[in-house]
């Protein structure tokens, strides 16, 4: 049997960057307040012919924004530019996590005029309460130069694979993958583009009905003070374009390693540029193009959330 773990990455390639329609960015949400965590988020335009509010980043070290993995993995990244307080910074370099749905962006110079987000190690836990952030193309709130954001509680975990130790090897005490039920074994051919999971993933739905849209995919979403995660998806509906009042956020905790090396260079071997990057899918891939393949998606993993919420609670 597959696991959870694999369903997780479906939901992730079901909001896979460059919406065929225009995304409202955090609807509903509240203008964010000038303080550290603000001035961390970014702005990003992804590739030559990207617009600023393609995705959502965090500063997270001084020349390094971590974003979603998918995000740097849909178009050739080359001419991707992040806009901080008001800044504009280009990239020249990336990585992509082999264990999450997280990527960094290196950028050309520091930044000098924001503190970057402290990644947090822990897991949130249901019932606590955090900040998602998200910079999205089309909406007027960020349009008018105000970062929205809205008050997020933590539904339950979802999956994925350890948090901690060894990739493959479950941690002490992490919580394990459940089978996926019968029925639901069909993954459209797009779900095998992302990397197994490794991190927890959170199933988190805003206090004040504010919805996430794709250009807030990789908006980091803080926990008394320190980045625990990072947008991955609405799912609400099988369509990234539409509002969803809930999100897959994913964690860092399994992914805190992998920054630091990356971020302090002693990882240098991961990072790639325009000449040495995996091509882009030749297909765009959207929900405008798939929604079908979309739909059966979001579908897979709304049931298996909920299959394995009775599990818990039988």
């Amino acid at each position: 049997m597959k696991k959870t773990s694999f369903s997780i990455a479906a939901i992730v390639s079901s909001t896979l960057l460059l919406s065929a329609t225009p995304a409202l960015a955090l609807e509903n949400g509240e203008p964010a307040p000038t303080n550290a965590e603000s001035s961390s988020v970014a702005a990003l335009k992804i590739g030559k012919v990207g617009n600023f509010g393609d995705c959502t980043g965090t500063l997270v070290a001084d020349q390094w924004v971590l974003t979603a993995r998918h995000c740097l993995e849909s178009v050739n990244n080359e001419g991707t530019q992040a806009r901080i307080g008001g800044k504009v910074y280009n990239a020249d370099s990336w990585a992509l996590s082999p264990m999450s749905d997280a990527g960094l962006l290196h950028l050309t110079e520091k930044v000098t005029d924001a503190t970057p987000a402290k990644v947090s190690r822990d897991i949130p836990a249901p019932g606590q309460t955090g900040t998602l952030y998200g910079w999205s193309s089309s909406s007027s709130m960020a349009r008018s130069g105000q970062l929205p954001m809205t008050k997020m509680v933590i539904n339950e975990l979802l999956g994925g694979g350890p948090t901690e130790g060894t990739p493959g090897e479950a941690a002490p005490g992490a919580a394990q993958t459940e089978s996926i039920p019968a029925g639901t074994e069909s993954i459209p051919a797009d779900a095998a583009m992302m990397p197994m999971i490794q991190s927890a993933i959170l199933d988190a739905h805003s206090v004040s009905g504010a919805c996430m849209q794709g250009g807030d995919s990789g908006g980091p979403f803080f926990v008394d003070g320190k980045l625990a995660g990072l947008a991955t998806a609405g799912t609400s509906n099988g369509d990234p374009d539409l509002p969803s009042p809930s999100a897959a956020i994913t964690t860092l905790a399994g992914t805190a390693d992998w920054i630091g090396d990356i971020t302090s260079g002693r990882d240098t071997e991961s990072v790639l540029t325009a000449e040495n990057t995996p091509a882009p899918p030749k297909t765009v891939q959207t929900s405008g193009d798939h929604v079908s393949a979309y739909l059966a998606i979001a579908c897979a993993g709304v049931i298996i959330a909920a299959a394995g919420s009775r599990i818990r609670n039988g």
